[in-house]
């Protein structure tokens, strides 16, 4: 038996979202190992954010992002460390643990893993040091040179049961646990990768392992689940296949009934669906709902599937049963309505279909997000315009994702034979947008971005029927009322915001307020781009 500590690393961004970072991974492997393992774990992302200084590889992303923005088209605010600070992680660390498993998804955050990795090394010489996901997966010279024993590859649950009782034998036979990456006399070896072909038999995740924060959303105990594992459209900007693989694995239905119930009676009262194609089995999501209605329709349930659902998995039918089981809104990736891009990329819908789910879901009264994807190579600046005004004669709120690098995909491959990969991982993500390139800048990016907030503030105001406080604009200030709530000096900014934006063609920003008076700034944008929106939209 050994005693195993579960660690989710910080991470340092312009941004995160903290419902997102949820360790489920970590919570299943763990639930696997309690019956013979003595399981903590400890959720460094957890506690409140606090700024932290831009890396020197980001810098060129500092000028988009300003803290005392107060306007509603702001994009995100300052640099920051989500979750623990460096000093105090080392005072969590337990010292008498016998392995250590540190979750690594993301590649562009493997240098908070590193960090963590580091510290139990420094602390527990003699502790084992199991890293898994996709960021160790990618770069596992830096996390074997970091302390790292071995890495999991692919799922875990089943691997790192294999490769604990392995540990405990002598010698230990490590070639023969799946899924595992291990160095023999400074050689790295790959065993083979396994599917998990039967998933309904892994043990429920466990949100009552010691030092699991309680997790709320909306007011409500909030959990993640999973469905469903795999994905076959192998999308060309997509990685979700090197983990999971691409055959699609269904739980049956009972048995996420089973797991709703058994965290009902623990007062969880929130779930989202994590799957990365939740519902691609039409038959069975009906099957799902019916009975989630049937059986749990007086517990005001909450569900969502942040991760998104793929518009050819739904139907007016489907969306009205997920209303009744208590979705108040579906996330649909739309990455583009042009069809031939959309052929090009391998998506698994076209255009018509989008948009007769969006008016089904309008009808019935489901909010929608329409998720983009701004700057993809292959597309153009006009392509992502014309995909924004697309959205914009939508009944849906605009979700841009700037670009970002994934290790494993098509994309990615490409672009690095093309030698146009920036050479720090941290430069892959997404608020650093890190294929900046002369057709289609980063500034251009950026500006498209907040063309988004520009249009879902219009969408909200003509919805919700926003109506500013009165407001004056002189000398380069706008001033409103004092006292007024937040969300209403937000509303006003706005409105002031658009008239000099109607006015001038280009975008303001405020800075800090003095008094009543909030000063403007120009932001950096893309002219070329405002003009082009200023004669295709009208701005009311």
């Amino acid at each position: 038996m050994f005693n195993v500590c579960l660690i989710q690393p910080p991470i340092d961004d312009f941004y995160a979202t903290p419902i997102r970072n949820i360790p489920l991974g970590l919570l299943s492997i763990g639930a696997s190992l309690k019956a013979k393992h003595n399981i903590s774990l400890i959720d460094l992302r957890y506690p409140k954010p606090h700024k932290t200084p831009v890396p020197e590889e980001l810098a060129d992303a500092s000028a988009y992002y300003r803290s005392e923005d107060a306007s509603p088209f702001s994009l995100y605010k300052s640099y920051s460390r989500f979750g623990t600070h460096s000093k105090d992680i080392a005072k969590l660390i337990p010292g008498d643990i016998d392995v250590f498993l540190v979750s690594a998804l993301f590649s562009t955050y493997i240098n908070e893993a590193l960090e963590v990795i580091e510290i139990i090394r420094r602390k527990n010489e003699n502790a084992t040091i199991i890293a898994g996901g996709s960021g160790a997966m990618f770069h596992a010279d830096e996390f074997f040179n970091a302390g790292t024993d071995f890495i999991i590859q692919g799922e875990g649950e089943i691997a790192v049961v294999r490769l604990l009782d392995e540990l405990e034998k002598a010698p230990p036979d490590f070639a023969s646990v799946p899924n595992l990456v291990w160095q023999n006399n400074g050689e790295i070896h790959r065993n083979p990768v396994e599917i998990i072909k039967s998933i309904d038999r892994l043990p429920f995740p466990d949100y009552k392992l010691p030092g699991t924060p309680e997790y709320t959303l909306n007011g409500k105990r909030h959990a993640m689940l999973m469905a469903s594992r795999g994905c076959p459209h192998q999308c060309e900007f997509c990685s979700i296949h090197q983990v999971f693989g691409t055959k699609y694995r269904l739980r049956p239905v009972d048995n996420v009934l089973a797991e709703l119930g058994d965290k009902i009676k623990l007062g969880f009262r929130s779930f989202d669906f994590e799957d990365d194609h939740f519902g691609g089995n039409s038959r069975w999501l009906n099957q799902l709902l019916d009975r989630i209605i049937e059986k749990f329709s007086n517990y005001n349930l909450s569900f969502q599937a942040m991760n998104g659902i793929t518009a050819s998995n739904l139907d007016a039918t489907v969306l009205e049963k997920m209303k009744r089981a208590g979705f108040s809104a579906i996330n649909l990736s739309l990455v583009t309505p042009d069809p031939t891009r959309q052929d090009a990329l391998k998506r698994p819908f076209n255009t018509p279909q989008f948009t007769d789910i969006v008016s089904a879901a309008h009808r019935i009264g489901l909010k929608v997000t329409a998720y983009l994807i701004i700057g993809l190579p292959g597309d153009s600046v006009n392509d992502n315009l014309k995909s924004i005004l697309f959205l914009a004669d939508l009944p849906v709120l605009i979700g841009p994702s700037l670009f970002y690098l994934v290790p494993g995909t098509q994309i990615f491959n490409q672009l690095r034979e093309e030698l146009k990969i920036p050479e720090s991982p941290r430069c892959y993500r997404s608020s650093y947008f890190p294929f900046d390139r002369p057709e289609f800048s980063r500034t251009t990016a950026m500006t498209l971005f907040r063309i988004c907030r520009i249009i879902n503030f219009l969408k909200a105001a003509k919805e919700y029927h926003y109506q500013p406080s009165e407001y004056r604009i002189e000398e380069n200030a706008i001033i409103i009322p004092p006292n007024l709530s937040g969300k209403q000096s937000k509303i006003t900014l706005g409105f002031a915001l658009l008239e000099l934006f109607k006015q001038t063609g280009k975008i303001y920003g405020t800075l800090k307020k003095r008094n009543s008076k909030y000063p403007v700034l120009e932001e950096v944008h893309d002219k070329e781009v405002v003009a082009k929106l200023l004669s295709g939209y009208r701005l009311e």
